[in-house]
């Protein structure tokens, strides 16, 4: 049996009920699956990713349905074809970062894993208000595929240390 054809669909418009179920309406509707994705409202903008899978001609049609759909459920549509094949290799970790909100969190630690050679699989921030802090408090989540020959111990006094410099608190588990 041959793998289905794969399709990777992004979207922004604004925020309002009823976009997750207009959108799947249509992925179903044109005989295609949704096999990952993800969607989320930041701050009264919705975003979604997502991976479609179906036939060729299913892929097709789904394009059209949202292309059409498109401006008369808010959204911004684009399609690009999926990988060939998938490269991820290593051992997962989850990455917690915590502090008071201060610019370059986000791209200190990320540079910091690439040249680890850590794939960033997922990433998520926030900033919350902490009222017993005086000041929002940003976290930061990240999933990430260690390579299998990393020294964990190492990693993780490496990213202590990182965090001691950007004042940041630093929890890695395993995911």
């Amino acid at each position: 049996m041959s793998r289905p054809a794969e399709l990777v669909v992004t979207a922004v418009g604004p925020d309002r009920p009823g976009i997750a179920s207009d959108f799947t309406g249509h992925v179903h509707a044109a005989g295609a699956n949704l096999a990952d994705s993800r969607m989320v409202n930041l701050r009264g903008h919705f975003a979604l990713l997502s991976l479609v899978e179906g036939t060729p001609e299913a892929l097709e049609k789904l394009k059209g349905r949202l292309r059409e759909a498109g401006p008369k459920i808010g959204m911004s549509f684009e399609f690009s074809a999926a990988p060939k094949a998938d490269l991820r290799q290593g051992v997962p970790f989850r990455l917690k970062t915590y502090s008071m909100d201060q610019p370059g969190i986000v791209h200190k630690v990320t540079t910091f894993l690439r040249e680890q050679g850590i794939n960033v699989e997922e990433l998520e921030t926030r900033l919350e208000s902490a009222p017993f802090m005086g000041t929002p408090v940003f976290t930061m989540e990240i999933l990430m595929l260690v390579p299998s020959a990393t020294n964990v111990k190492t990693l993780r006094r490496s990213l202590e240390e990182l965090g001691d410099t950007i004042n940041c608190d630093v929890d890695l588990d395993p995911a």
